[in-house]
């Protein structure tokens, strides 16, 4: 959940609002940090979970709830890294949601596809075979599988990209395709509401 103000923590990936466990006060619950939240989101047009969020349980419960609300308001949502964490241990968080975009690396979907209790070895077909089974499991959310060829797939719909890249993985540039990912589903959700008419 980015936003910068001129009053911003240390780390400008993560709004100051959120709090981890050991810094809240008895009033700052997962609830209360929520609403406050809430209010943000008025202003936006897409939400990122998981750069930035860390482990921490008050931190996962927030997010949990942001999610909520994201999901009532029909925001488009993409959750990479410490969101992927949070997925993998209560994927009714996005279950069933078309909005949301999952964007794991190679291990991040060897955890999901446990948590759905998906065995990649039975599964007939190459990986993207098994993409697009892990998306029908989560009810039809559209997961970018991050690998030496990226896969792409809603469940229905599976593309495969091999266009090579860089020789190497570089650290960050999940994070750059978190945020062009949040660029482009933000834009199409003001094309849809037809801001520009």
């Amino acid at each position: 959940m980015s936003h910068q103000t001129n009053r911003s923590s240390p780390d400008l990936i993560v709004h100051p609002l959120m709090r981890q466990t050991k810094h809240a006060s008895k009033e700052e619950t997962a609830d209360a940090i929520a609403r406050e939240i809430e209010s943000l989101l008025e202003r936006l047009h897409a939400v990122v979970i998981g750069p930035g969020l860390g482990r921490d349980s008050l931190m996962q419960e927030t997010a949990a709830k942001v999610i909520g609300i994201v999901r009532k308001k029909q925001m488009p949502l993409v959750l990479d890294a410490d969101g992927l964490f949070l997925v993998q241990n209560r994927p009714e968080v996005v279950q069933g949601y078309a909005s949301a975009v999952l964007t794991p690396n190679v291990m991040e979907f060897k955890r999901l596809c446990e948590a759905m209790k998906l065995d990649p070895e039975k599964v007939e077909g190459g990986r993207d075979r098994v993409c697009a089974e892990l998306a029908k499991r989560f009810g039809g959310v559209t997961i970018i599988q991050k690998g030496k060829k990226d896969i792409i797939s809603n469940g229905k719909d599976t593309m495969i990209v091999d266009i090579e890249g860089g020789l190497k993985r570089t650290g960050g540039q999940g994070d750059v395709l978190t945020g062009c990912l949040c660029t482009l589903l933000a834009w199409k959700r003001l094309y849809v509401d037809r801001v520009w008419e």
